[in-house]
């Protein structure tokens, strides 16, 4: 299989819901050029969207809802800092809400604790680690994806949370449809519908309930992992993506981030070369080199695309990063944890990863190593 890339990014062919135009260009430039308005007549009044989101600020206060006015799923990372940035000073009572399962690290530890800080609320739920232990090795044996479950999780848990204490506003992170390349219809959304949970976080529809009945999973025990149905076309509660009202750029919520003490690596991790994204939590990294080892590409390409439409890399600078980083192997250290807390031994668990090697796009050369023929190539 020879993978085609965009002519503008990096993204290749084998992402999951990309599309190109006549010109090569993906939809996830394509978009981007609407934020812009030296690049597209169909530009985005970001003016306008920060008055509508004003008017549902005030719409919220209005509610008069008993706790709080506003709910934010927040990791701790600079987006999540962001979001609860653009709800300060505006007389809200704000709840930040966190799912941590197990494996944060020290700096996303800190840096979650910047959010008290800025003048929210914090709870932290911890789902039954068994269970959750069990969802996620499921994911990875079967499918190829540790963050199946807690991907649902981590969308629907707030907004469980939402409906249980009546908060009339939800202010969730980015449209991926919209920012990375998707379904058109959903890219033009506002607010989370079940059609947007369903395709982009159940991925491909395993919802909780169809995971449930497929691998004897009482719904009972999931039901916090399931969009709830009474948010969708509900007049009282509203769950909106920021990403909407205000323009989403990663290096621009970085500094904002950092106005309130958020810290970054001091070295460039494994898999890119930003220092600032994916600190709070270990399995990311395995998440993404399974993406590496199914559709050839990884979180440097991820980052490299953005920087490359936000007009900080050129596409020649960005090709140099995405080979220095982006199909680096595993370390042995992330190895031993990530094998330590699913206990996994080392070799069961390699052996696992490799059962997720497209064979269509990786070859071996004479040395006997995994290799990627026309690897960004044009």
């Amino acid at each position: 299989m020879k993978i085609k890339y965009c002519k503008k990014c990096l993204m290749p062919s084998t992402k999951p819901y990309l599309t190109f135009n006549d010109e090569g260009i993906c939809n996830a430039c394509q978009s981007s050029e609407k934020k812009d308005k030296k690049k597209s007549e169909n530009q985005i009044d970001w003016s306008k969207r920060e008055r509508e989101f004003n008017d549902l600020i005030d719409w919220a206060k209005e509610q008069n809802a008993p706790c709080y006015d506003a709910i934010v799923p927040v990791s701790g990372g600079k987006d999540s800092i962001t979001q609860v940035h653009r709800l300060l000073n505006k007389g809200l009572r704000i709840l930040a809400v966190n799912v941590d399962y197990g494996i944060k690290t020290k700096i996303g530890k800190y840096n979650l604790e910047r959010i008290p800080e800025m003048g929210a609320n914090l709870i932290i739920f911890r789902p039954e680690l068994t269970l959750h232990k069990k969802l996620i090795k499921i994911g990875l044996e079967e499918y190829g994806d540790p963050d199946l479950l807690s991907h649902t999780l981590l969308h629907a848990y707030p907004l469980h949370v939402a409906k249980q204490f009546n908060i009339p506003l939800c202010l969730l992170g980015e449209n991926s449809a919209f920012e990375y390349g998707g379904d058109e219809k959903l890219a033009n959304n506002n607010e989370i519908t079940r059609e947007y949970f369903n395709h982009y976080a159940a991925n491909k529809g395993m919802t909780a309930k169809v995971f449930g009945k497929k691998h004897n999973i009482p719904f009972e025990l999931l039901w916090q992992y399931d969009f709830p149905d009474e948010i969708e076309n509900n007049t009282e509660i509203k769950a909106v993506f920021c990403s909407y009202y205000f323009n989403w750029d990663s290096n621009e919520n970085l500094k904002i981030a950092q106005s309130y003490g958020f810290k970054q690596l001091e070295l460039a991790k494994e898999g890119t070369y930003r220092k600032f994204v994916g600190v709070d939590e270990q399995i990311n990294r395995l998440h993404q080199y399974i993406k590496v080892l199914k559709f050839g590409y990884g979180r440097a390409t991820d980052h490299a695309c953005e920087d490359i439409r936000l007009g900080i890399l050129s596409r020649e600078v960005a090709k140099k990063l995405v080979k220095e980083y982006d199909l680096q192997p595993l370390g042995e250290e992330y190895i031993k944890s990530i094998s330590r807390f699913l206990n996994y031994e080392r070799e069961e668990f390699i052996g696992i990863l490799d059962r997720f090697r497209n064979k269509d796009i990786w070859h071996k050369n004479s040395n006997n190593n995994w290799y990627i023929k026309n690897h960004l190539e044009d």
